[in-house]
C-alpha cells in the first residue's frame, strides 16, 4: 500500500513539471533592425517576434505575457494566429504593455503570437538600452523569459574612444621604431599597425555607431601588434644570446684543439661560465615557447651577460699568450715554408760543388 502511494506521489509530481513546463513559450523568429553594432541616440529600432506557447487549460490560471522596453515612443503591434489564420489583433503603446488569458488563450489549437515592436533609442547618457523584454506568467510567477539589449554610443563616448586610441597606436609607433633601431624584425607588426592605422581614419569620419566598429577593430588590431611586438623583442634577446654562446664556443674550440688547453685552469673557468650561459639559454627558449616573453627576455638578458663575460676572459686569455704555434693550417704553412729553405739551401750547395769542380777542370 505504501509502495503505491508513492508511485502516486511521483505521478503527481511528475503531472505538476509537466504543466509548468507547458506555460513555457518558444521564440520561432527574432529580428532587430538594425541587425547588430551599436546604437545611437535618437535612432529608431525596431524588433518582430514570433512566439510559440501552450497554456494551461483549467482556466482561472491568470496567465499573461508582459513586455517591457527601454526605447523611448514605443508601439506595439500583436496578432495573435490560431492555426496560420489571424484571429486577434492589438496595437498598445507604453513601456510596459501586457497581453492578458483572455488576449492569449485559444484552447489547445496551434497557437502564434506575432509581437512587432518601434521605438527610438534615448538621448541619454545610458552605454546600454534594453530593446525587448517578454515574459510568460503565471500570476506572479514567472514561467519564461527572453530579452535583447544593446549598446549604444554616442558623439562624445567616440570622440574619448576614438582619442584613447590614437594614442596607444603613437605609443606602438614609437615603440616599434625602437626596437627595430635595436635589431627587432617589427614586420609582423607593422602590418598590425597600419590596418588599426587605417580603421581609425575611418572612424574619424563615421558616425557614432560605425565609428564604435572602426574603433573596436582598431583596438584588436593594436592589441594584436603589442602581442606580435613583445613577442620579436624576446625572440631577438633569445638569438643574441644563442648568437654569443656560439662565438664562445669557437673561442673554447681554439683554446682545446689549437693550443691544447683544456686542463688550463684560465680555460676551465671560462668553459664553466659558457655551461652557466647554456643553462640561461635553455630557460629563455623555454620561456619564448611557452609565451612567457618577458620571462624569456630576462633569462635571454642573463645568458648574454654571462656569455660576454665569458668572452672577455676569452678574448684576454688570447692576447696574453699569443698566437703560439698549433698543430693545424699554420702548421702546414710552416712545413712548406722549412721544405722550400731546405731546396734552396741545397740548391746553393749543390752549385758551390759544380762550380768548384768546373775550376779544378
Amino acid at each position: 500500500m505504501k509502495a503505491n502511494i508513492s508511485r502516486w506521489i511521483v505521478l503527481l509530481l511528475a503531472l505538476v513539471c509537466v504543466v509548468q513546463a507547458a506555460s513555457a513559450f518558444d521564440v520561432k523568429t527574432e529580428k532587430v533592425d538594425p541587425a547588430s553594432g551599436a546604437l545611437e541616440p535618437g535612432q529608431q529600432v525596431t524588433a518582430r517576434y514570433v512566439l510559440t506557447y501552450d497554456m494551461v487549460t483549467s482556466g482561472g490560471n491568470d496567465e499573461t505575457f508582459e513586455f517591457s522596453t527601454g526605447l523611448q515612443n514605443p508601439v506595439w503591434d500583436f496578432i495573435v494566429f490560431r492555426d496560420g489564420v489571424a484571429i486577434y489583433t492589438t496595437r498598445k503603446t507604453g513601456y510596459y504593455p501586457v497581453l492578458t488569458e483572455f488576449e492569449i488563450d485559444y484552447g489547445d489549437e496551434e497557437i502564434e503570437l506575432d509581437a512587432q515592436l518601434r521605438g527610438i533609442v534615448p538621448s541619454t547618457g545610458s552605454t546600454k538600452v534594453l530593446v525587448t523584454k517578454i515574459e510568460h506568467l503565471r500570476g506572479d510567477d514567472v514561467k519564461d523569459t527572453h530579452s535583447v539589449s544593446r549598446d549604444v554610443v554616442n558623439t562624445a563616448q567616440v570622440e574619448g574612444s576614438l582619442a584613447a586610441q590614437q594614442q596607444r597606436l603613437k605609443d606602438l609607433k614609437a615603440d616599434m621604431d625602437e626596437k627595430s633601431a635595436q635589431g627587432v624584425d617589427v614586420s609582423a607588426v607593422q602590418a598590425e599597425y597600419s590596418a588599426a592605422s587605417q580603421a581609425l581614419t575611418s572612424a574619424a569620419s563615421a558616425g557614432p555607431s560605425q565609428a564604435a566598429s572602426y574603433i573596436a577593430t582598431a583596438k584588436k588590431d593594436i592589441d594584436e601588434g603589442i602581442a606580435l611586438l613583445d613577442k620579436a623583442w624576446a625572440e631577438k634577446a633569445v638569438a643574441d644570446t644563442g648568437a654569443a654562446i656560439e662565438s664562445l664556443d669557437g673561442m673554447i674550440t681554439y683554446f682545446v684543439e689549437n693550443r691544447s688547453m683544456s686542463s688550463d685552469p684560465q680555460v676551465v673557468a671560462i668553459m664553466t661560465k659558457r655551461e652557466s650561459a647554456v643553462q640561461f639559454y635553455s630557460q629563455a627558449q623555454d620561456n619564448l615557447n611557452g609565451k612567457n616573453y618577458p620571462l624569456a627576455r630576462s633569462k635571454a638578458g642573463d645568458g648574454l651577460n654571462k656569455a660576454n663575460e665569458a668572452l672577455g676572459d676569452a678574448n684576454a686569455l688570447r692576447e696574453r699568450i699569443g698566437e703560439g704555434f698549433g698543430i693545424g693550417g699554420d702548421f702546414l704553412l710552416y712545413i712548406g715554408i722549412g721544405v722550400v729553405i731546405v731546396l734552396v739551401v741545397a740548391g746553393i750547395v749543390l752549385y758551390r760543388k759544380k762550380t768548384g769542380w768546373d775550376e779544378l777542370g
